[in-house]
């Protein structure tokens, strides 16, 4: 079985690290797979992929979507060939995944925020009509026993329509918390990711706890909640 961390940011959004420290971050690791998911825009999507090829590292080009206001809940979408419009219903945020014969994937769900992650309700009413092709099951984001139990119940009663069992990393740190949170899968390649996720053959587990100094995790506490959404206003992403 091979690993993948399929959620991973550089500073083309709020990451800290550029695609060079991403890629040798995962080599590092000895991960098989990574999918840059910059929060809307795949300004360094080519890039990392380029360098993971020299690197005998697969990367799925992809990207963290930030749907309408208020709720601003995210969708990743893997696979892709263009960047997804930001802004739109949740639904049509799916659809335009798929549309692009990308996949769509639900991150960090029940979080305790309303901004950002899907919540049940909502996340019900998505897939009555738009399944999607996965969801993050394990995640570094913040949350509690309680909704982990809660998420679990869902995914069981609605695998279906939810897709394959992901973990990721959420990585913005590279070698700081790469890989803290990982997918199984059996192969070698991007197309082999793919076919696994659509089979639902994959599994998350665990890896590496993170440790990020603190002065890195403040600056980018400040281009996660200052930064990015200030270019966002100024359409700079």
């Amino acid at each position: 079985m091979s690993l993948a961390d399929p959620h991973c940011h550089t500073t083309a959004s709020d990451g800290m690290v550029g695609p060079a420290e991403l890629v040798a971050a995962a080599a590092e690791r000895e991960l098989t797979l990574i999918a840059v998911c910059d929060h809307d825009t795949m300004a360094s999507a080519a890039e990392v992929q380029a360098r993971g090829e020299e690197a005998g590292l697969a990367v799925v080009c992809g990207q963290e979507v930030t749907t309408r206001w208020p709720a601003q809940t995210h969708v990743v979408g893997w696979f892709l060939e263009r960047p997804v419009q930001s802004g739109m219903r949740l639904e049509d945020t799916v659809e335009a995944i798929h549309a692009q014969g990308g996949l769509a994937v639900i991150p960090h769900p029940f979080m305790p925020t309303y901004f950002a992650s899907c919540q049940p309700g909502m996340l019900a009413r998505l897939i009555e009509k738009h399944p999607v092709d996965g969801i993050e099951l394990l995640h570094s984001s913040p949350t509690s026993a309680a909704r982990q139990q809660r998420l679990a119940g869902f995914y069981n009663a609605n695998r279906e329509r939810l897709g394959a069992a992901i973990g990721a990393s959420d990585s913005h740190f590279g070698r700081y918390d790469l890989g803290q949170v990982l997918t199984e899968f059996q192969g070698t390649s991007a197309e082999d990711f793919r076919a696994a996720v659509l089979g639902r053959r994959t599994t998350p587990r665990r890896g590496r706890p993170a440790s990020v100094p603190r002065g890195v995790a403040l600056r980018q506490q400040w281009r996660g909640l200052v930064v990015l959404p200030v270019r966002r206003i100024r359409g700079r992403l």
